[in-house]
């Protein structure tokens, strides 16, 4: 019990909020990543890592397809920390553990998993209004992700397929990608990118919202909420794209718990089938409370760090659909 209350006190659940962290940060740059050494990704295949585990029961490498995975925001620096994480500290590289384990994992299914440390904005860029240390901090983070995704590319090959994946500030920053670096070639062998837990404008995507399960070339996204919440968008909710990780549809049915094959909460017992249901309402997934061992310590409404292991193995099988949708159509 005790190892469950610490996986959900540190990653589940929004623990941290604007009044426990201090905006008083350093504007410094910590040194640039090599890609080319695998010291410089927390999951990679020639290294062993929590992507080449079976947290579910289901084959790994199904389709030998490769995915690049951008992690969420692990950087919580206290006053006078850095804006900017740096990867040769110890602590920040554990701290990429978790999203590689609860995360990540879920679309090993389909190939080996790379997934960069990188030089992510701290936390408090979200607390502030943007200004020039901010937008900077966002920009070293994104050339990190940038460089690692080439790096990806160069190792795969350019005739290979590969899905992209991402939560949080790594969505951002795989959105940027999609929308500024990729070429039409590169978008070409794109199975699907799943950009969750960010609002994603698709009327700005250079590929379409996914509207049925086995649709390849285009992205899925949502962010999971209480059903109670009330929330202002940054987008109009005509350009959020919103996928419902249950039906894998843009529609608005109500998707029951019983349709949820599998939540992962902790990796040392089975997946929790039935958890929580969807729905897709106003640019967001709303859900009932899930009630699990340990989860009387919620606190809030916001599912964020659920958005991925609360879905989990549905995801794994929706990552098999397109996977085969795609070959077939090759």
């Amino acid at each position: 019990m005790k190892y469950l209350v610490v996986v959900l006190v540190s990653f589940f659940f929004l623990g941290l909020t604007s009044c426990g962290l201090s905006l008083d940060l350093v504007d410094t740059t910590p040194s640039v990543p090599d890609y080319t050494n695998l010291s410089s990704w927390s999951a990679h295949p020639e290294i062993a890592d929590d992507t080449d585990e079976s947290y579910s029961g289901l084959v790994l490498n199904q389709f030998n397809i490769p995915v690049f995975f951008a992690s969420p925001t692990v950087h919580f620096p206290e006053k006078g920390g850095s804006w900017n994480a740096d990867i040769g500290n110890l602590d920040v590289r554990s701290s990429f553990g978790t999203p590689v384990k609860y995360q990540a994992s879920a679309f090993n299914v389909a190939g080996p998993v790379y997934a960069p440390y990188y030089r992510q904005a701290a936390y408090q860029v979200y607390n502030v209004a943007p200004n020039v240390i901010t937008t900077k901090s966002y920009h070293i983070a994104y050339e990190d992700v940038k460089n690692a995704f080439e790096q990806f590319m160069s190792e795969i090959g350019p005739e290979t397929s590969y899905i992209l994946a991402s939560h949080s500030q790594g969505t951002d920053h795989l959105e940027t990608l999609l929308k500024s670096h990729l070429t039409n070639a590169q978008l070409d062998h794109l199975v699907a990118a799943y950009l969750i837990g960010m609002e994603v404008d698709q009327c700005a995507m250079p590929i379409p919202l996914c509207e049925i399960p086995n649709q390849t070339g285009c992205f899925v996204s949502w962010r999971t909420y209480h059903k109670s919440v009330r929330l202002n968008n940054k987008y109009d909710p005509e350009c959020i794209g919103v996928v419902n990780p249950i039906s894998w549809k843009t529609t608005t049915e109500f998707q029951s718990a019983e349709l949820n094959n599998g939540a992962l909460i902790n990796t040392e017992r089975e997946l929790y089938p039935g958890l929580v249901g969807a729905t897709i309402k106003g640019g967001i997934i709303i859900t009932e409370r899930p009630h699990f061992p340990g989860s009387r310590l919620m606190r809030t409404k916001n599912y964020h760090r659920g958005d991925i292991n609360l879905y989990y193995l549905n995801i794994q099988e929706n990552v098999l659909v397109r996977c085969l949708s795609y070959q077939k159509e090759r």
